[in-house]
């Protein structure tokens, strides 16, 4: 199912031709030829993604991104952050705005996407499924203990939380854990649950935290949560590598998420994602297209 475009035969990029304005751009880019991956880094000042409209992609390049990472157009990908520990994702629809919300998808990160299938079709059967169609199965319903983190994060994780409590803020862990089908049941729900299917909690990598009163119930008081996460967004880990927040610490719509990533995980630029994926594709090898979670291993399939 490779959308009319395959590893055999020389096609041209195949995917949805979205708005005017977008294709216009995406002719004009590709005829002034490629260019760094740096360009598309980070956000604008609208907050919206420096997609990879002004690069070329080779007609097996295309093939590649869509057979092994279900990108169905390679020119709405790019790098989250101008960071060392930016990564690399894909929106099925082009943002317009900072707080339009569109369905984001990291690169190489294991999920409940088919082999075969793009994201755009994978979103689409999820959102026509009932959540109970991805029922948790043995050892994968999620959890809320910091044991269930990948055991080098899990210490920095507990020392983090530790430390903010000491200075003052009341949390409860949530969510450590969470399986790709946990993600994809949250999806089939809607209602903003979650606009990906692809996350750290999958990787035990992100813990979801609930800032409390200090009667121990849920704070109500945005000012609570921000002060939180702008504590967390400057906190030293020691490793060299920083919490991450979903959006900014006074704008988001995941407020208790944090995540410690991982140069293991993912990819910081999209030749890299194209190299693996030929790397995984060729006959007879043994390279998974999308990255191994390390994780305890009762957790592991």
């Amino acid at each position: 199912m490779l959308l009319g475009c395959t590893l055999m035969f020389a096609c041209s990029h195949a995917g949805p031709a979205g708005s005017a304005e977008d294709s216009g751009a995406v002719a004009a880019s590709i005829a002034r030829g490629d260019t760094t991956d740096a360009e598309f880094e980070g956000t604008d000042d609208r907050g919206v993604p420096h997609y990879a409209l002004t690069r070329a992609f080779s007609a097996e390049d295309s093939a590649l991104l869509l057979h092994a990472y279900g990108i169905e157009n390679p020119h709405h990908l790019y790098v989250s952050d101008s960071t060392e520990e930016g990564i690399l994702k894909y929106d099925t629809e082009v943002k317009r705005c900072r707080t339009c919300y569109v369905n984001s998808y990291r690169i190489g990160y294991v999920s409940v996407r088919l082999p075969g299938e793009s994201w755009e079709q994978a979103e689409r059967r999820v959102r026509a499924s009932k959540p109970s169609a991805f029922a948790p199965q043995t050892g994968d319903a999620g959890s809320t203990s910091l044991a269930d983190l990948d055991p080098e994060a899990r210490p920095i994780f507990e020392r983090m939380l530790g430390d903010a409590r000491a200075a003052g803020f009341h949390l409860t862990v949530k969510t450590t854990y969470r399986s790709p089908r946990r993600e994809a049941a949250l999806m089939a729900r809607g209602g903003g649950h979650t606009h990906t299917l692809t996350s750290n909690h999958s990787y035990g990598r992100a813990v979801d935290v609930e800032v409390d009163t200090p009667k121990g119930k849920r704070s109500r008081r945005v000012s609570d949560w921000i002060a939180f996460r702008r504590w967390v967004a400057k906190y030293e880990t020691g490793t060299g590598i920083s919490f991450k927040l979903l959006g900014t610490p006074e704008r988001t719509w995941d407020w208790g998420h944090v995540e410690l990533p991982t140069d293991q995980v993912g990819f910081g630029t999209i030749d890299a994602a194209v190299g693996r994926a030929r790397a995984c594709l060729a006959a007879g090898s043994t390279t998974p297209c999308d990255f191994r979670p390390n994780l305890p291993a009762r957790l592991l399939p």
